[in-house]
């Protein structure tokens, strides 16, 4: 019993608790620095890498041709309407309205669309019962994985190089309209309005229109009923002195 109570003395004894403060101490620090015995590793990754979610995008008929009887060539075109690149997959179908003479299939576009861009696309689809000559109905959905959820629409462009382009003496008509270009890639479409100012910058006259940039980044029309100049007066086109341009995605 002695034994046991002298046992049990030591065991109380203030050196013996520095000891143990200074384990528990030690525990502490090798915990924070390893993550040993937490979860919080793999909960902070998780939590730090994006959601993706299938999102889908604009998609426009633009044309098709037979190439023989069982096989049409179509062409149409896809918008990036966000603001981060995107290599779309495709479901396209043509058919006509019965649906007798149908086909489709799936296509996978490799080549990043920049945000704001519109690219062309032209894909070849086998028509069942040779009814290439009959279809005439287009369905198109074009869908890319992305974190992007923002929208590229509105988004105004930097003009640029503008140079005036309007009919003088001798020119077919009077009409005026600027070139000029902006910072987007190829193919991307843009509304643009233009004013045409006189030298004391006075409006003149307007003009909108549906545009694309070219190659080299300039702007022309887009679409059959689109223009990018104005038929106009002899008296306006020679008193344009500059134009105000502004053009959004």
């Amino acid at each position: 019993m002695d034994k046991l109570k002298a046992v049990w003395a030591k065991f109380l004894t203030l050196k013996f608790w520095q000891k143990a403060l200074v384990v528990f101490i030690a525990y502490v620090l090798f915990a924070s620095v390893t993550g040993f015995g937490s979860s919080s590793d793999s909960s902070d990754s998780s939590s730090s890498s994006s959601a993706t979610v299938k999102r889908s995008y604009p998609v426009e008929y633009l044309s098709h041709a037979d190439i023989n009887p069982a096989t049409v060539s179509v062409r149409f075109g896809i918008t990036n309407d966000g603001t981060q690149p995107i290599t779309p997959t495709c479901n396209i179908k043509m058919q006509d309205a019965s649906g007798t003479y149908k086909g489709y299939d799936i296509f996978d576009i490799t080549d990043p669309i920049a945000a704001g861009q519109t690219k062309q696309v032209v894909v070849q689809l086998t028509i069942t019962k040779e009814g290439a000559a009959y279809v005439d109905q287009f369905i198109g959905d074009c869908t890319a994985e992305t974190s992007d959820t923002a929208s590229s629409a509105g988004k105004e462009l930097v003009i640029s190089d503008i140079k005036n382009l309007s009919a003088e003496d001798g020119s077919e008509g009077w009409y005026w309209g600027p070139n000029f270009k902006v910072n987007a890639e190829p193919m991307t479409q843009m509304d643009c309005s233009i004013k045409a100012l006189d030298k004391n910058g006075k409006v003149l006259d307007t003009h909108s229109y549906r545009g694309n940039t070219l190659n080299d980044r300039s702007v022309t029309s887009y679409g059959q009923n689109e223009l990018w100049y104005k038929d106009s007066t002899k008296a306006i086109v020679l008193a344009i002195d500059s134009f105000d341009i502004k053009c959004t995605l």
